[in-house]
């Protein structure tokens, strides 16, 4: 994540050593866009008191849907939205049965995400890059459908397993994160890369899991 805060930073000072940067706007408007987006889950350990173990493998999904952005003062802006998420990660799943030669698990999931976002935008006079903009804030995710697939060989036969992730064995439903990134405005069309730390545990029962995301997209400012 800090590598995240420090690679825009450098951007910014690159871009700003060459071109005229305006700091403030007083003809800012609101509009609307869209945004499609490569998601990848950041699984954290399932820890208590007396064990920490890394369960969860990083994978790969996709979130998409449309932003609103509202100009507060001079170029600073607050900007909530609404995705459909799609994610996946994979699991080490072991079955403790002699005859089981093979394992393999993957929890995937569907849902959406709210995010509440403010942020400072950066002009530059130049003919390919006309902004950057910072940003950050609470992003909220409800989980609609989620399944855990479980394939195993058995004594040389295959077979899969299909279950409901959220169950008081499994997920909760409900994160509560805090985002921050950094844009590239071309004219109408932005390219972004956010990352997202999740703040409330995910995991029922003694042991606790949080979970976070990094999301790199492309979108259109109407």
């Amino acid at each position: 994540m800090k590598k995240l805060i420090a690679a825009g930073a450098l951007a910014l000072t690159a871009v700003a050593a060459q071109a005229q940067v305006s700091f403030e706007s007083d003809d800012n408007a609101p509009y609307f866009g869209v945004r499609l987006g490569l998601d990848i889950t950041c699984p954290g350990d399932i820890k208590n008191d007396k064990f920490s173990v890394d369960l969860y493998k990083a994978g790969a999904g996709f979130d998409a849907g449309v932003i609103y952005n509202i100009p507060l003062w001079k170029n600073l802006y607050f900007e909530p939205g609404a995705k459909f998420y799609y994610s996946t990660m994979g699991c080490d799943f072991v079955l403790g049965d002699a005859l089981v030669t093979e394992t393999k698990a993957s929890v995937r999931r569907f849902g959406v995400r709210v995010p509440f976002r403010v942020g400072y935008r950066f002009d530059f006079a130049t003919d390919y890059l006309s902004a950057i903009s910072v940003f950050t804030g609470p992003q909220l995710e409800i989980g609609i459908i989620g399944r855990e697939h479980i394939s195993a060989t058995v004594d040389g036969i295959s077979e899969t397993m299909n279950e409901n992730c959220f169950t008081d064995n499994g997920f909760k439903r409900t994160d509560l994160g805090w985002q921050f990134g950094v844009g590239f405005h071309f004219g109408s069309w932005i390219a972004e890369i956010a990352g997202t730390v999740g703040m409330l545990d995910l995991q029922p029962g003694p042991a606790s899991y949080h979970q976070g995301n990094v999301t790199i997209s492309l979108g259109y400012n109407f």
